[in-house]
């Protein structure tokens, strides 16, 4: 499921450098503690595949398109602002339909906070064209679906996951310094680097982030756009880092 800081667009490069850790190793446990829209792990091959998110809407939502359910045909802002409205309060809505409005008629994917993505036009090198993001958003989603079974979906906080020892770890946390979701607000990075610098002794860890504590090795980095719109050429550096002293040695 493409969204703003989807890694829909950095995954034929990230997915090589995990998928040959796995095979190298032998490894049957494979980890993802921010699935987000499950761009990387979709395309993993492992035996055991899990994958986590603190928002349980965005899991409800995967788990249900995995399980064959259908998808609504269409979002007027009348019920994007009914639904985030009630979302915010008591909530009577099941989790895949909150996830299902929430993510993909929201601009940018950006979960209610990016407000409500009306179809219209833009401009482009070659002219205008016609967007409908919520109808672009729900064909990436069912173009995925056959690649999301066999995916345990879980939502927990990341340290709370049970990783078993020799599983491989990729994590993508919300990132330093841009704009946060509204469920990740509070994230702690001290926290974060201090987990990883445990689990990666016991674990071959990967981590998505634009910068990291001195003890962190880049491994790769690319540069990519920020946004789904054609005339928004802002770039964001996309970096794989490893622990120096973990499991994973290059």
């Amino acid at each position: 499921m493409k969204y703003m800081g989807s890694k829909s667009r950095v995954a034929k490069d990230i997915v090589p450098i995990i998928q040959k850790c796995i095979d190298d190793n032998n490894i049957e446990t494979y980890v993802e503690p921010f699935v987000g829209g499950a761009n990387i792990i979709d395309k993993i091959n492992c035996k055991n595949k899990i994958g986590n998110d603190l928002n349980k809407y965005l899991i409800g939502l995967l788990n249900y398109v995995s399980n064959d359910g259908e998808l609504l045909q269409e979002v007027s802002k009348e019920l994007y602002s009914e639904v985030r409205g009630n979302y915010l309060k008591e909530n009577n809505y099941e989790d895949w339909y909150v996830g299902n409005i929430g993510f993909l008629a929201s601009y940018n994917g950006r979960w209610f906070d990016g407000g409500y993505a009306k179809p219209g036009y833009e401009k482009t090198k070659t002219g205008i064209r016609y967007r409908d993001y919520y109808r672009e958003g729900v064909n990436n989603l069912l173009e995925q679906k056959k690649s999301l079974k066999g995916i345990e979906f879980i939502s927990k906080d990341y340290r709370d996951i049970i990783i078993p020892n020799n599983s491989v770890v990729y994590c993508d946390p919300p990132y330093k310094g841009t704009k946060f979701y509204l469920n990740s607000v509070n994230f702690n990075y001290d926290e974060f680097w201090n987990y990883i610098r445990k689990i990666s002794q016991d674990n071959y860890v990967f981590i998505s982030e634009e910068n990291a504590p001195d003890d962190f090795i880049c491994i790769w980095n690319k540069e990519v756009s920020r946004s789904i719109k054609a005339t928004d050429k802002s770039k964001s550096s996309e970096k794989l880092f490893i622990h120096k002293e973990g499991k994973f040695k290059i």
